[in-house]
């Protein structure tokens, strides 16, 4: 069912594949450049039966690096929709105004409008209430932008209702608090968006109209599914299909990351599919073949809409249909949390995404000189990935009998697998570009002078740290938990597990455990006042799932030292003991030692450079990225 095709209006689709609106940031003046052209033809290219594009309907509502309809060059308008449609792909198109959502540091000296003056949780700044003159130029805007998409070839308008974003606001009592006819009060709100929407239709005529709502705000006090199947009801006439999406940004439930479960807000999309005649595209977290198969089998939805499957991988949709192995979302959010920062539209997982038209001037190198990758972690491969592809011989050495390398560690608690799936793609695709392996073998001065090789990767990843405390040989490290170097010694009927330090690998160390053997008493401790920083968002669904099993935590804590069975720590300089059978050490990393290699290499004045946590310790993402971004330099150099 997934590959048959279907109809929005009269607009046949190939496929059941939506690709959804992503703001890029990519616009850059009025007209809709390479960089943009590169990015949508790609996912047309890999089997989307439509990609959506974003278009502001005014400067108003228009976020950082968003192209606004009055302004937008038609001609290259018309350019898009043909490059998409030399792949059989259609283009859609989503009316999008911003509401209250953009930071002052963003948005500068432009005005911010929303039906009341009700700051908005995440970016603060509080907004203007639209009177008379702005409700009616916006709705005009609105219609304007919907025949501007009609004049360029464009196949679907998508008017966006969800998310906490405009016409969204007047639909909750949350962020409407107007007196007048369009306020909350009146028919909950939905007057002014149900007016814009009829209006468009007005001015657009026989042309495919798409509504996007929240099946729910999600928020304590805000709309629910009743409210949302009501106001699709009301404006059905109007309309040719809806996509539903999860709750708004600024909800405490999660809705894209990897905490969510795949296709968990589907039943959204099923109930207004129950009630409402229309097309219904289901989104949020479906972001492989089987889901959507189900989904589409059970009747909850007509279409499948997913952003960052194909974010993370162009290809997605033709790889699926071949059952070939795709590069997943990993939900890590590094694209939605740079967007609401200001910046451009990024993938953690595939660097190459928003890069398309860059990648495709860089020629492939005409030569057989050798490059040798040390170290098979996520630095590694990525950097073994783009060296063979700029044309260079290969070589990819690691002291381990997998490639992977602290991946493997991180793919271990809850919810991670997609890492695991990461390396597998990762894997076929070296092997593909004719990488050769050396598995468990130690890169010394002996192999590198054999080899002499044209320049060299350094990505020898790093360690953990230990804590500089007496007793501290008592404590087993978190990495060898994860690995299970280390098995988790039995409990004592009083006992305790103790877990040192509170960032991620504390946190997620304390869910493996939790999953493994939930009775287990554990305590998380930290010299600072907060747990999980490095996660950023990710954090708190983390943490609150951890609080709910009984996971206890310890702010503002130092851990002093270690005896057998208790922790010796200070609080405000006051010394206690923590019982504890179990202590985990979770206090940061280190980079590998990697002297005995750049060592000879000088010597030699042979060429090398540093990629991932042997140049600076971060995250995984951070290494790939310090990978791809060495090759880019290695070209214009």
């Amino acid at each position: 069912m997934l590959y048959s095709s279907f109809k929005i209006r009269e607009l046949e689709l190939k496929n059941r594949w939506i690709m959804l609106a992503m703001h890029t940031g990519y616009a850059e003046g009025n007209t809709i450049g390479e960089r943009e052209f590169a990015f949508y033809e790609e996912r047309a290219k890999g089997g989307a039966a439509a990609v959506t594009m974003v278009l502001a309907v005014n400067e108003a509502g228009s976020l950082k690096g968003m192209h606004q309809a009055q302004t937008l060059d038609i001609e290259s308008f018309k350019t898009l929709v043909d490059r998409v449609h030399q792949h059989g792909c259609k283009l859609i198109v989503q009316l999008f105004h911003c509401g209250r959502n953009e930071s002052k540091d963003d948005r500068g000296e432009k005005p911010l409008f929303a039906p009341s003056a009700v700051a908005s949780p995440i970016f603060k700044a509080e907004p203007i209430e639209m009177d008379q003159a702005e409700l009616v130029k916006t709705k005009e805007d609105f219609a304007f932008a919907g025949e501007i998409c009609k004049k360029a070839g464009v196949d679907a308008i998508e008017i966006s209702a969800s998310a906490g974003y405009l016409l969204s606001e007047f639909l909750s009592p949350i962020t409407n608090l107007r007196t007048d006819a369009y306020g909350y009060k009146i028919n909950k709100g939905m007057n002014y968006p149900l007016e814009v929407i009829a209006f468009i239709r007005e001015k657009v005529g026989d042309f495919p109209i798409l509504l996007k709502v929240s099946g729910a705000q999600m928020v304590e006090g805000g709309y629910g599914l009743e409210d949302t199947i009501s106001f699709c009801r009301m404006t059905s006439e109007h309309i040719d299909g809806i996509t539903v999406t999860g709750g708004w940004h600024e909800s405490p439930i999660e809705q894209i990351s990897y905490h969510v479960a795949k296709g968990a807000y589907a039943p959204f999309a099923g109930a207004l599919k129950k009630y409402i005649p229309l097309p219904v595209i289901a989104c949020n977290r479906i972001h492989d073949g089987e889901t959507a198969e189900k989904l589409l089998a059970e009747n909850q939805c007509d279409f499948v809409g997913t952003a960052r499957a194909f974010l993370s991988d162009p290809q997605f949709a033709n790889r699926v249909e071949k059952k070939e192995l795709f590069l997943p979302c990993q939900g890590c959010n590094r694209c939605i949390s740079g967007v609401l920062k200001g910046q451009k539209l990024a993938c953690g997982f595939n660097p190459e995404a928003g890069q398309e038209f860059f990648e495709n001037q860089r020629r492939r190198i005409a030569t057989r000189k050798e490059v040798v990758v040390i170290g098979g972690g996520p630095a590694g491969m990525e950097a073994a990935k783009k060296s063979a592809e700029r044309g260079f011989v290969t070589t990819l050495i690691t002291d381990e009998m997998t490639l992977g390398g602290q991946f493997n560690l991180a793919a271990k608690p809850p919810k991670k697998e997609g890492i695991g799936e990461y390396v597998k793609y990762m894997e076929k695709t070296l092997k593909e570009l004719g990488v050769k392996f050396i598995y468990g073998q130690k890169c010394d001065e002996e192999f590198l002078m054999k080899k002499k090789p044209y320049f060299t990767v350094i990505s020898t990843g790093s360690q953990p740290k230990r804590p500089q405390i007496e007793g501290v040989e008592k404590g087993i490290l978190a990495n060898d938990i994860l690995s299970g170097r280390a098995p988790l010694p039995s409990q004592s009927q009083e006992g305790q597990i103790v877990i040192i330090g509170g960032g991620s690998v504390g946190l997620e160390t304390a869910a493996y455990i939790k999953e493994r053997e939930e009775e287990r008493n554990i305590k998380i401790i930290d010299c600072k006042s907060s747990f999980g920083k490095d996660l950023g968002p990710l954090a708190r669904p983390l943490i609150s799932t951890l609080r709910g099993k009984g996971v206890q935590f310890m702010a503002d804590t130092n851990a002093d030292g270690l005896e057998d069975g208790k922790v010796l720590i200070s609080i405000a300089n006051q010394k206690f003991f923590l019982q504890a059978d179990v202590i985990i050490l979770a206090t940061g990393s280190e980079p590998c030692e990697y002297a005995y290699l750049t060592m000879p290499l000088m010597d030699e004045r042979l060429s090398y450079a540093l990629v991932g946590d042997a140049e600076r310790v971060g995250d995984g993402v951070d290494a790939i990225q310090s990978a791809y971004e060495l090759f880019t330099r290695l070209y214009l150099a």
